[in-house]
């Protein structure tokens, strides 16, 4: 969501030159411009034109944000950052940028494509933004509006983060309007709450799009704006949306703390966020997404702390220390010599090694050296700055020498500096610092590893690497090299050939002792590997932190904790998994005995025994089939045992089936005649005192009968037309009464005429059991007519 007038903007396209731009044609519109293809006509080459729409163009504010965007960007030289090249205004004062023109498409239209992107995929193209956006965080500017839409992947796989129309310096004047700025199903809660924000909103953005990356939807949406608010601030997402699998289990963590809703909890830096994904993809990219895993590698991070900034007024600011740490921030290898050029009134970037960062100031004299602390950055100890107050400018005095004026100026700022250097120095205890250690004070050395003895220790400040002048410079940029790519032995012998050359160097001295405490760091490294093959987790992980300590600017000891812990938990759950598998395996057998010892008992017609195994085994496996048929077959046994026993059963012997009389009635004529069984066997009495008026006659035939307990049985209920007409058949009812209970319903005819002097089945009841505790039983027909002519009669089990 963007500040935006409630009316859209109207959108007209341009044609034709825009200074020395020719536009090709429009290729997509933005929050507040259109967007060209254009073609730089004086450096011949494809760019992208963003023009502002003309109907906002008076509008002070969005206008002031527009070049805001403009310049913003102009100042990221990144990678995974759109690069912009010019900034101007249109012949009716509409201001517009020019950009890189990109080739392909945005995150959010990517993952909708065929085949879907793979998990380690979609991590790599995440950790791509999170560099991109640790460089910005370290220039002091924060997106604000990071989303799917905003992120453009090239067809090389390279991403680039997109529209810094909302960015604003982190601490700009303009942070004090109260808008809120952002899209809101990724903004943060801070965001939601107008509070002010740093780079730690744009993590909780990224780690809102990488949930709806792995989990298919986006993790606070509701179809009402408030809503989506109160989800941000007050509800956790649902994690269970999340798919199983190791590599989904061990990316839980990391989103989980991207999304914290507290700032301490979160992820403090977008670097620390790519840092953890990174070892995520060391141990679960798969072989076809290598590339895309060494591409990331050879990424660069910013390697300065937070530069001043300044905002839409020019005035110079420096940025709050809101979690971002000053430092090395690299995911890979180190950005080319020269590619950070010091200015004036900058901040010189660090090295590697956690060195303290030196102020340069104006003109050719190096500012004083600021105090270093240690921060811990993503596993390496990188330096804190502690910035020296600006002293505010004085206004001119009218009249005087201008040179005289500037020399004083000069002067009292040169005061003002080595005071404030001199205060430091003194008032603060002295910096702890790997040179002002001696090497056995880091880390205890293990006795196995014999190591050279190191130089004395110096109190001198830390030296920035690669700057090594006068005797041994040549092998002191070699050591360098050699500590850069981990090759500590040969680090040493470089380090040494510069002391022998210059033996009061300090920066050699540092050197060697940064040389030596890797080749430790590396031996502890090896008898972390030799613990984690013999399965000792807990010696491997002692063993691999501690060669973190020794070498915190290496990462090999961090990816090899991330192996440690992910050996540990498959082991466990390997264990658990076996575990429940013999638990399974105990249940079936005891389930399986109770059975065994039930047939036995049953066998030995124990009734009640075999009833009471059986009822074990299903309290173990409640839908046991097996335990189920035998327990209903040892209640029956022993019934029929029972009744063997005392020569009686609950229903009387000798039962049969038995029909009743025929009940017929017309709607014209009220009659009645019986055709009747009687009850004693081969007996038939017949009354026809009005058959010739109603010709019908119910039949039931039952069989088997006599039936019993647990038999199928069968009924067939006929009609007989003793008339000389066709009986049409209308309807058919029958209510069946056991034990009591009734069940009736309409059913359909199997015929509908039945031919004078002939007998038809109307239904037949089949494939029913006789149930073993029936008592009593009867079903009664209910037949109907096109006459109007009802026929009634009942069969009893007596």
């Amino acid at each position: 969501m963007t500040d935006q007038p409630d009316n859209k903007p109207v959108v007209k396209e341009l044609s034709g030159r825009i200074g020395k731009y020719e536009i090709k044609r429009p290729v997509g519109k933005g929050a507040m411009g259109q967007v060209y293809e254009a073609h730089d006509t004086i450096l011949d080459r494809a760019v992208a034109l963003k023009v502002m729409v003309a109907n906002i163009v008076d509008d002070p504010e969005l206008k002031q944000r527009f070049e805001r965007e403009a310049k913003a960007v102009a100042k990221l030289k990144h990678p995974n950052v759109v690069t912009v090249f010019d900034l101007g205004s249109h012949v009716d004062g509409s201001p517009f940028i020019v950009m890189e023109l990109l080739d392909g498409q945005d995150l959010q239209k990517a993952v909708r494509q065929h085949p879907p992107m793979t998990v380690d995929r979609k991590v790599a193209i995440i950790v791509q933004v999170l560099q991109g956006l640790a460089h910005a965080h370290q220039a002091g500017i924060v997106h604000r509006d990071i989303k799917p839409a905003n992120i453009f992947i090239q067809k090389d796989g390279q991403v680039k983060i997109m529209d810094f129309g909302v960015a604003r310096l982190t601490t700009a004047s303009m942070t004090g309007t109260g808008n809120i700025v952002g899209t809101a199903d990724y903004m943060s809660p801070e965001q939601v709450k107008g509070s002010k924000v740093d780079g730690r909103s744009d993590v909780f953005s990224v780690g809102c799009m990488l949930y709806e990356l792995t989990a298919g939807r986006r993790p606070f949406h509701s179809d009402n704006l408030m809503a989506i608010f109160y989800k941000i601030t007050h509800e956790e997402p649902n994690f269970d949306l999340i798919p199983g699998g190791p590599e989904y289990d061990a990316l839980l963590p990391i989103l989980k703390k991207s999304l914290a809703k507290e700032l301490p909890e979160r992820f403090q830096t977008a670097y620390d966020f790519a840092i953890a994904l990174r070892e995520w993809l060391r141990v679960y990219a798969t072989a076809s997404a290598g590339n895309v895993l060494e591409q990331i590698v050879e990424m660069e991070a910013p390697t300065s702390p937070p530069q001043p900034m300044t905002d839409a007024q020019g005035a110079t600011v420096v940025p709050a220390q809101t979690g971002e740490v000053g430092g090395t921030m690299e995911l890979g290898r180190r950005a080319p010599a020269g590619s950070g050029a010091r200015r004036a009134g900058t901040v010189a970037p660090t090295q590697r090694g956690g060195l303290a960062p030196t102020v340069v100031g104006g003109g050719t004299a190096p500012g004083p050296t600021m105090r270093p602390g240690t921060t811990r950055l993503g596993g390496a100890a990188a330096p804190t700055v502690l910035r020296q107050a600006r002293a505010a400018p004085e206004a001119r005095p009218s009249g005087g020498h201008l040179v005289l004026y500037v020399a004083s100026g000069g002067m009292a700022v040169a005061l003002l500096g080595a005071g404030a250097y001199i205060y430091l120095t003194k008032m603060q205890p002295p910096p702890t610092t790997l040179a002002s250690l001696p090497a056995t004070a880091v880390a205890p050395a293990p006795t196995t590893v014999a190591t050279p003895t190191p130089p004395p220790p110096t109190t001198a400040s830390p030296p920035t690497f690669g700057e090594a002048k006068g005797k041994g410079a040549t092998a002191m940029k070699a050591a360098k090299a050699a500590i850069d790519r981990n090759d500590y032995d040969r680090a040493l012998n470089f380090a040494q050939e510069a002391l022998r050359a210059d033996q009061d160097n300090p920066d050699a001295k540092r050197m060697a002792e940064g040389a030596l405490n890797g080749q430790r760091a590396a031996a502890r490294l090896r008898a972390a590997e030799s613990a984690l093959r013999q399965g000792d987790f807990a010696t491997a992980t002692a063993e691999a932190e501690a060669a973190s300590k020794f070498a915190p600017w290496d990462g090999q000891p961090t990816s090899l904790i991330v192996r440690i812990r992910d050996a540990q938990l498959q082991l466990e759950r390997e264990k658990a998994a076996k575990a429940q598998s013999e638990q399974a395996q105990k249940l079936t057998a005891q389930v399986n005995t109770y059975i065994n010892q039930g047939i036995t008992a049953l066998g030995n017609k124990q009734y009640d025994v075999a009833i009471k195994l059986y009822d074990e085994a299903l309290r173990l496996d409640p839908g046991n089939a097996t335990a189920i048929q035998a327990r209903i077959g040892a209640i029956t046994a022993k019934s029929l045992s029972e009744a063997a026993s005392t020569g009686a059963t609950s229903r009387p012997a000798g039962r049969s089936f038995v029909g009743g009389r025929t009940q017929a009635s017309s709607a014209e004529k009220a009659g009645a005649f019986s055709e009747a069984f009687e009850e004693t066997a081969g007996v038939d009495v017949k009354k026809g005192s009005q058959a010739a008026a109603l010709p019908g006659k119910l039949i039931f035939e039952v069989s088997p009968d006599p039936v019993r307990p647990r038999e199928k049985y069968a009924v067939n209920v006929q009609l007989q037309n003793e008339g000389d007409a066709p009986i049409q058949i209308r309807g058919l009812q029958l209510i069946t009464s056991i034990n009591g209970g009734k069940s009736q319903g309409q059913l359909p005819p199997l015929t509908a005429s039945v031919a004078p002097r002939q007998k038809a089945l109307l239904y037949r009841v089949e494939n029913e059991y006789w149930k073993e505790d029936t008592i009593s039983w009867s079903m009664e027909a209910i037949v109907t007519t096109g006459r109007g002519e009802t026929y009634r009669n009942t069969v009893s089990w007596k």
